[in-house]
């Protein structure tokens, strides 16, 4: 059944970012973009991209990702969800697909986003965390709460401003260890792993990885918490000890 008029489609995603250089397209480069607007356009004959709730960055998943389509005509979502997954590549999954208000957009409507990494104390996790030693978690746990609020993330971020803006809001910031935590794709990986987790309104490009490269250097006595404080308190001043590429986590 099929109506006229234009609509929007709101679909819910999971992938393993093993394979791609990150969401956004790239020339000669395989994004998850990519691949997505390609089913879409095979399926519903759609010529409309799709917009994404936060972009990720090479070799990094998603677990709940949220993406918004412009589209002419209504779909039926059941077949729909189907179709694309037979589309897809095995790494890129529909978990829904819905009709939401022709004014949502994915980047700006959702109004919460978390980002989860993990860092491995042991060898068992392969390439889904980061392998360290020698954490504090105590320490970790009291300089991650420094993040949460309202501030100036100009220091953790690689330049991406895409609300024009280097402020944003923090809701809460977890550092937990676990056992074993189980992944899309992936399956059972077990621990000892340290689960850092951040949740917001939007976070700028790499400033969740330089967060935690922080946080990891703040739990092995290589970078003290007041320095993370006063980066926030004064974002105009560089902190290459923050803000160096070599202390930025690796992609996860």
């Amino acid at each position: 059944m099929t109506k006229s008029g234009r609509k929007k489609l709101v679909i819910e995603l999971q992938y393993l970012g093993t394979a791609y250089d990150g969401w956004q397209p790239q020339p000669n480069q395989s994004s998850v973009y990519d691949v997505v607007a390609e089913a879409l356009h095979e399926t519903t004959g759609e010529t409309h991209g799709p917009v994404v709730a936060g972009r990720t960055d090479k070799g990094v998943h998603a677990k709940h990702q949220l993406i918004s389509v412009r589209a002419n005509r209504s779909h039926d979502h059941e077949a729909l969800v189907a179709a694309l997954n037979e589309a897809l590549p095995k790494d890129v999954r529909v978990l829904s697909a819905r009709e939401g208000p022709a004014t949502f957009h994915a980047t700006t409507s959702v109004r919460r986003k978390t980002y989860a990494y993990y860092l491995a104390l042991g060898d068992a996790a392969g390439d889904v965390a980061w392998r360290v030693e020698g954490l504090d978690l105590v320490k970790m746990r009291a300089c991650a709460q420094r993040f949460v609020g309202e501030h100036d993330f100009k220091v953790f971020s690689a330049g991406g401003k895409a609300s024009g803006t280097t402020v944003r809001n923090l809701r809460a910031a977890v550092v937990e260890e676990l056992g074993h935590v189980d992944l899309p794709f992936v399956g059972r990986v077990r621990g000892p792993l340290v689960r850092v987790a951040f949740e917001g309104d939007g976070f700028l490009k790499h400033q969740v990885r330089r967060m935690v490269g922080a946080l990891v250097r703040v739990g092995r006595g290589e970078l003290a918490e007041s320095v993370v404080a006063e980066a926030l308190r004064d974002p105009a001043t560089p902190r290459p000890e923050i803000s160096s590429r070599a202390f930025v986590a690796p992609a996860r």
